[in-house]
């Protein structure tokens, strides 16, 4: 197949904002940032694809920082969030009714706020607070601007003296490119369209280390939302305590399918526990995909295995007969354009 092919029949693979991740990052990354605050602690909130970035980042900040990070993805902010706290709000169209409650909190705790956003209510706010205020694009989806939302954060916590993830960030985006276009290339080995192909008709469970948290996480919403179909994810080492029952002894398993995000440079226990998962599965003819994540620390293997992820859900819609750039919601507090 060439670049203007479906995977299958006719019609027109588009692929858009998530193909443009790497100069979404290159671009935001070039923002020049003052007045950013150092705090002891960093609160981030955010609801769908608004909070993935605050994953992927503090996945890699878990690893390399002493100031501890929270995603909050609800309405109350925890108690121990007040004035010592750094809030960064992150919403794309600013208009999240989560975001703003939890902004509105962090207002009368005396916090020192960040807002990412391209408009909305939380720019109003911000502006007519004093905050620091980021500005992202706007006209795109809130899932494909990962990659502006990724380079604002990745900024924020340097500037902040959280870790060098600006620098480390930058230093990848030559990694970033060359996958994004190996899996654009829609011939028979495109390892994207291979997973797609294998994943249709079955519910996929995505599982990760807990250090690739945010990739799984990342891959269930894709596939979600661009593909309009259901999909969870599970981490490793909890999958060999409790889920391992369901998957060898409920018959009902054979309506889904394990994906493993590996990562062969983990500690020698975790791969112990990521090489049982795979074993016990195909022992009870249970025949997962895996995917070995590979790059220098998590924040590039996330990086990856988010990119695999975004396009095997683009050519899952399209094998789904489906448009991934469109969404329809029969009953929502809050659709996915408010995030």
């Amino acid at each position: 197949m060439d670049g203007n092919e479906r995977p299958e029949g006719d019609g027109t693979v588009v692929f858009g904002d998530p193909a443009d991740m790497p100069e979404q990052i290159e671009s935001a990354l070039k923002l020049q940032l003052t007045g950013i605050p150092k705090r002891s602690k960093v609160c981030i909130c955010g609801i769908g694809a608004s909070a993935m970035a605050g994953e992927i980042m503090s996945d890699f900040a878990d690893a390399s920082s002493d100031v501890p990070i929270s995603v909050i993805r609800d309405v109350e902010l925890p108690r121990w969030v007040d004035a010592d706290t750094a809030v960064i709000a992150i919403s794309y169209g600013g208009d999240t009714p989560e975001t703003l409650s939890l902004y509105d909190q962090a207002v009368s705790r005396g916090c020192d706020i960040i807002c990412i956003t391209s408009g909305g209510k939380l720019m109003d706010h911000a502006l007519s607070n004093g905050n620091v205020l980021i500005r992202m694009p706007s006209g795109i989806m809130p899932r494909g601007a990962l990659g502006y939302m990724l380079g604002f954060t990745a900024s924020l916590f340097e500037e902040m003296g959280i870790c060098a993830s600006r620098t480390e960030l930058c230093s990848l985006l030559p990694s970033l490119r060359s996958f994004r276009d190996s899996i654009m290339d829609h011939k028979d080995n495109n390892q994207a369209l291979t997973v797609a192909k294998a994943i249709m008709g079955k519910i996929p469970v995505i599982y990760s280390l807990m250090s690739m948290r945010a990739a799984a996480i990342r891959w269930k919403m894709q596939i979600n939302e661009n593909a309009r179909m259901i999909a969870f994810h599970g981490t490793i080492p909890e999958f060999n305590h409790n889920e391992i029952v369901g998957w060898t002894e409920d018959q009902a398993s054979a309506e889904f399918i394990p994906i493993i995000l590996r990562d062969d440079d983990s500690i020698d226990v975790l791969k112990y526990m990521t090489e049982t998962l795979s074993g016990v599965l195909k022992s009870n003819g249970i025949k997962p995909y895996e995917f070995k994540a590979k790059g220098s620390n998590y924040l590039e293997k996330n990086l990856i295995s988010i990119m695999l992820g975004d396009f095997v859900s683009i050519y899952l819609a399209y094998l789904n007969g489906v448009h991934p750039g469109e969404i329809r919601l029969k009953h929502s507090t809050a659709g996915p354009a408010d995030r």
